[in-house]
C-alpha cells in the first residue's frame, strides 16, 4: 500500500508537470497569421510541413507511437530529439541516479548479509539449541516421546563455536521440527499454546532471519548459553522469554545487523519503483507532447484561407 501510494503520488505530480509545460508550449507557439499581401499568392495546395530533420529524429518528432516507446525504453530520448532539454534532462537524470542507488544499496545490503552469516557462524549453534531445548521440558516437567532421541543427539557435546555449520550434521532437524511443533509455552504471560515456530533448514534464508528474530532460538546465542545452559544456572527458571527480557548482547546485535541489511534491501526494492514510474512519466509525456505538436501543425493548416497569406510556426 505504501508503494501504491508513493506511485499514485509521483504519478500525479508527474502529470502536473507535463500539462503544465504542455500548456506552455501552447501559449508560446501560437500560428501567426498576416493580412493578405499582394507580393505572393499561396494556396492550400502549397503548403506542407517540412520536419526539420531526418531519420530516426523526425519519426520520434512525428510519430506519437515510436516516441513513446523510445522514452519508455530511455527515458528523456525522445523528449530530447523534441527540444525539450529541461524534462530530458530530469528523466534521464532521475534514470541515472535511480540505477546507482540500487545498484549501490544492492551491494552494500549483500556485504552486510554475508558478513552477519559469518558472524552467526561463531554464535550461534544448533547443538546449543537443542541442549536449551531439552533443558527446557526437563525444568518445566514436559514430555514428548521422541526427546530422548534428541537427548542422545547432543548430550556431552560442545557445540562448535569456532564454525557452528559443523553442528548442523548434529542434529536431525527433521527429529527438531517434530519436538518444536508439539511443545507447550511455559511463560508467565504466554497463555496457552504450543511454539510458534520451527527452526528452518540450515542454512536457508529464513533460519538465518529466524535465529535473530524470536527469542524462542535465544538459546542458540554463545553467550546466553555459557551463561545459562552450559553451566545450568540456578537462577534460569527456563520460561520462555516471550517478552525477551533475557534476550542476550549477541541475540541484539544479531537482530541489529539483519535489520540493517534488510533495510537496505528494502531501499534497493523501493528506487525500483521509482525508476518504473520515469519509465512511465517519460513515456506518456513524449506521446502527448507529439500527439499536441501534429494537431497544432493540422489545426494551423485548417485556418489557412485560399487568399494570401504568410504563415509562422513557432516550435
Amino acid at each position: 500500500m505504501k508503494n501504491l501510494f508513493l506511485l499514485l503520488v509521483l504519478l500525479t505530480l508527474s502529470s502536473n508537470f507535463i500539462f503544465a509545460q504542455l500548456k506552455s508550449d501552447i501559449s508560446g507557439n501560437l500560428v501567426k497569421i498576416a493580412e493578405p499581401t499582394v507580393q505572393r499568392n499561396i494556396s492550400i495546395s502549397d503548403f506542407s510541413y517540412q520536419p526539420t530533420s531526418d531519420g530516426f529524429k523526425n519519426t520520434l518528432q512525428t510519430k506519437p507511437g515510436i516516441a513513446f516507446l523510445s522514452s519508455a525504453i530511455l527515458p528523456g530520448s525522445a523528449q530530447a530529439a523534441n527540444g525539450k532539454w529541461a524534462r530530458a534532462g530530469i528523466y534521464l537524470a532521475t534514470e541515472a541516479f535511480s540505477i546507482f542507488y540500487y545498484i549501490n544499496r544492492t551491494n552494500v545490503a549483500k556485504d552486510q548479509e554475508q558478513a552477519y552469516k559469518a558472524f552467526t557462524h561463531k554464535e550461534w549453534s544448533v547443538v546449543a539449541y537443542s541442549q536449551w531445548l531439552i533443558g527446557y521440558y526437563d525444568n518445566n516437567g514436559l514430555s514428548h516421546d521422541k526427546l530422548n532421541q534428541l537427548r542422545a543427539m547432543v548430550d556431552g557435546l560442545d557445540p562448535d563455536f569456532t564454525d557452528t555449520r559443523n553442528d548442523w550434521n548434529r542434529v536431525n532437524i527433521t527429529l527438531l521440527q517434530e519436538i518444536e511443533r508439539q511443545t507447550e509455552l511455559i511463560c508467565g504471560s504466554c497463555g496457552s499454546g504450543d511454539f510458534s515456530h520451527v527452526l528452518p533448514p540450515y542454512g536457508s534464508q529464513q533460519y538465518y532471519e529466524l535465529i535473530s528474530k524470536y527469542y524462542q532460538f535465544e538459546g542458540g546465542w554463545s553467550d546466553f548459553y555459557a551463561e545459562n545452559v552450559a553451566v545450568n544456572n540456578p537462577n534460569y527458571d527456563y520460561l520462555y522469554d516471550n517478552k525477551g527480557d533475557l534476550a542476550s548482547p549477541l541475540f541484539l546485535l544479531g537482530a541489529e545487523r539483519a535489520d540493517r541489511f534488510n533495510n537496505n534491501y528494502r531501499r534497493a526494492g523501493n528506487i525500483l519503483n521509482l525508476l518504473v514510474i520515469n519509465h512511465v512519466v517519460s513515456a506518456f509525456d513524449a506521446l502527448f507532447s507529439v500527439q499536441l505538436k501534429n494537431a497544432r501543425v493540422q489545426a494551423s493548416a485548417d485556418m489557412m484561407r485560399a487568399d494570401s497569406f504568410s504563415l509562422t510556426l513557432h516550435f
